[in-house]
């Protein structure tokens, strides 16, 4: 059989060695995934929209009606911007990409999606797609300001098709290392599934997380210093029930904590529409070696969910809200989450981006 799986950082770096993606460094390689810096280049957009397959991103934003846009000037919330990404992008034949915003991203409810020339689908690189790469920002909460060189997004590049793990393969992980643990770190032994994906619940309680529910402060994403209080308001649930705010932000985590083994990586999905009408992450992806530390003994880590409310909702704690994906590594990467210097890797519960003084 074919080898198939996500390209690891190692053979990430060697696209860039080789000149298959040039005007990106080092320093944006993740374990399985490439940072988007952002350029300069940005326009304000009457309206978000998906360019006709076949057609370049530059040939049909000006139908949709732009105007140039210096980023020296936060975005304003509910206004749809796009801005190019820098380098060139050429992926090699038989290698497809699939985008996520990247955790900072979500956790301040940036709405950012990927434009690829000639491609009529978010997010979505074809197998040997070449061509300028955009992003399609909203500011969700408050009014963001970005800056060339900031990257919103990240990109995974896969070989052969996606290849997540079955009932089966699940299985055989779950009982040799664990993947889902209880808040007492017992590793559980029969998640519930739901096709190939396992099933994962909120946490209520004390310190449960935060609410936004609007701000006029801009958040300088070049800033890490910014005052928590200013956007959000933490969460004080009642009689073991929380009640979600129809148009509301949450910044949440699961009940149960998560481990990522090197050999594979995860997405968080949505669930079924009948466990309810709200949006349970921004971002998703989850790094390979997420939650392992350097021999598996860590016992995974919560989640953090970044919920929007369709409708007025009561959540009660262990109440399913979303469903995690593990999907084949091609090969483990040569420095995993937990073991090189993430932003997120000390959370044991709910943690807010990067953007915000500790």
């Amino acid at each position: 059989m074919a080898r198939q799986g996500v390209l690891p950082r190692q053979l990430l770096g060697e696209l860039l060695k080789l000149g298959d993606i040039t005007g990106v460094t080092e320093r944006y390689l993740n374990p399985a995934s490439i940072d988007l810096p952002l350029s300069e280049e940005a326009y304000r957009m009457r309206s978000g929209f998906l360019i006709p397959p076949g057609t370049t991103v530059r040939e049909f934003f000006p139908r949709v009606g732009s105007d140039s846009h210096d980023l020296k000037h936060p975005l304003e919330v509910g206004v749809p911007y796009l801005i190019r990404v820098d380098g060139t992008w050429n992926i090699p034949d038989g290698v497809h990409g699939r985008a996520n915003p990247k955790s900072s991203t979500g956790r301040i409810f940036l709405s950012s999606r990927v434009l690829a020339d000639r491609i009529g689908m978010y997010d979505t690189l074809a197998e040997g797609w070449s061509g300028e790469l955009w992003i399609l920002v909203r500011p969700e909460c408050f009014p963001v300001r970005v800056s060339p060189g900031i990257a919103l997004v990240q990109v995974r590049l896969f070989e052969g098709q996606n290849s997540p793990l079955g009932r089966l393969e699940l299985d055989f992980v779950i009982r040799r290392t664990g993947l889902l643990f209880d808040e007492e770190k017992r590793s559980i032994k029969k998640p519930s599934q739901d096709g190939d994906s396992l099933l994962l619940s909120v946490r209520v309680g004390e310190c449960m997380g935060w609410e936004c529910r609007g701000s006029l402060q801009t958040l300088d994403l070049g800033s890490f210093d910014h005052d928590l209080t200013d956007f959000f308001e933490p969460i004080v649930p009642r009689s073991g029930m929380l009640k979600l705010r129809k148009g509301s932000a949450y910044i949440l985590a699961t009940r149960e904590r998560i481990m990522v083994p090197p050999a594979f990586s995860a997405e968080l999905r949505a669930t079924d529409p009948k466990f309810g009408e709200f949006r349970v992450h921004s971002a998703g992806y989850i790094d390979p070696g997420w939650g392992y530390g350097a021999d598996g003994k860590v016992c995974g880590r919560p989640i953090t969910l970044e919920l929007t409310a369709h409708e007025d909702l009561c959540l009660l704690s262990g109440q399913n809200v979303a469903c995690i994906q593990y999907e084949h590594m091609l090969q483990p990467p040569d420095v995993p989450y937990d073991l090189g210097d993430p932003n997120y890797s000390g959370e044991d519960g709910v943690a807010l981006a990067k953007f915000f003084k500790r």
